[in-house]
């Protein structure tokens, strides 16, 4: 039996409801057209874009309620393999208000509370579907009654299949699961600095900080710095990736971008550096969309030729 490459896991599944408004008037009614649904929370979109480049996904974690059933619809159309467990609560909403100045204000439920039996049917499903994948990713925030124990649990499971972890998180949950050694992590420069307890003034600091995050047995180490491009440290090597220069439409979503191309590079066996080249332009190619978690595929062919990697060895400098 082939193994479906890609299982991506989405523990705080949102719909992402985004109101385009000329301005948000406080205190007052503000109306607006057409508002802009989709299935959210970080993993989701990971998967969304995993499945515009054609990969095979399979996709769980925890839905409930009538926004579950809204997301499960999403990820047939996508046609997406949908094993996410049903929970008793209400997968929660996700509001963005973006005004004709490019400003963001956003409404963040927390999310439904999820019991130790819920947790514990998903562990039994991943024990199944972990054998199955070649990739794991781990995306996002943790439900309430969820501990960061599960992350590393997860972690451990994957490693013990052979299977590469991609983890995209932060605060707590991620500095806790450095030392259980996932494949990658991809903090942005913001995150590594509240890891660190202390600003990253100078490229040598981060560089520095990466090489002993990197200590823990984790292969590859992301910082991304926004419009200023990629931070890298795989195995000794440092390569800074440089992004495309694009006009921005909304940057949300392209680090989830960014962590599919990735995805998708490894399982296709691209090389390290196309890999992120992939990786760098899906990043590149959500922020030009609306959509959150999407890209156009003609877009991403034009982007691809224009991202560049420079490298150098630790050990040189």
């Amino acid at each position: 039996m082939i193994k479906p490459s890609i299982l991506t896991v989405t523990l705080n599944p949102a719909i992402d409801t985004v109101y385009r408004l000329e301005y948000l008037k406080i205190g007052r009614s503000t109306r607006t057209k057409s508002p802009l649904k989709t299935a959210g929370g970080k993993g989701l979109n990971v998967t969304r874009v995993l499945s515009i480049l054609g990969e095979s996904v399979t996709a769980t974690g925890f839905l409930g309620g009538s926004n579950g059933d809204f997301i499960r619809n999403e990820l047939v159309n996508l046609g997406v393999r949908d094993e996410f467990v049903k929970i008793a609560g209400e997968t929660r909403q996700c509001l963005a208000f973006l005004d004709n100045r490019n400003n963001q204000t956003e409404i963040l439920e927390e999310g439904p509370f999820i019991s130790v039996l819920e947790q514990e049917e998903l562990k039994q499903l991943l024990r199944i579907l972990i054998t199955e994948a070649q990739i794991l990713i781990v995306s996002g925030s943790m439900p309430l009654g969820v501990s960061y124990s599960l992350y590393q649990w997860m972690i451990k499971e994957a490693k013990n299949h052979g299977v590469k972890v991609l983890l995209d998180t932060s605060g707590e949950a991620l500095a806790e699961s450095l030392s259980y050694g996932p494949y990658l992590i991809k903090p942005n420069r913001e995150e590594l600095e509240g890891l660190l307890g202390r600003p990253c003034r100078e490229e040598t600091e981060i560089w520095k900080s990466m090489e002993k995050i990197a200590e823990n047995g984790i292969e590859i180490v992301i910082v991304s710095d926004g419009e200023r491009g990629s931070f890298v440290h795989y195995k000794g090597e440092r390569m800074k990736v440089a992004t495309a220069e694009i006009r921005a439409v909304s940057p949300v979503g392209s680090g989830d971008s960014f962590i599919a191309g990735f995805a998708a590079g490894l399982s296709k066996g691209y090389s390290v550096k196309d890999t992120l080249i992939l990786a760098s332009a899906c990043g590149s190619a959500n922020a030009m969309e609306e959509k959150t978690g999407y890209i156009n595929l003609q877009n991403l062919n034009t982007l691809i030729e224009q991202i560049s990697i420079n490298s150098t060895w630790s050990g040189s400098l």
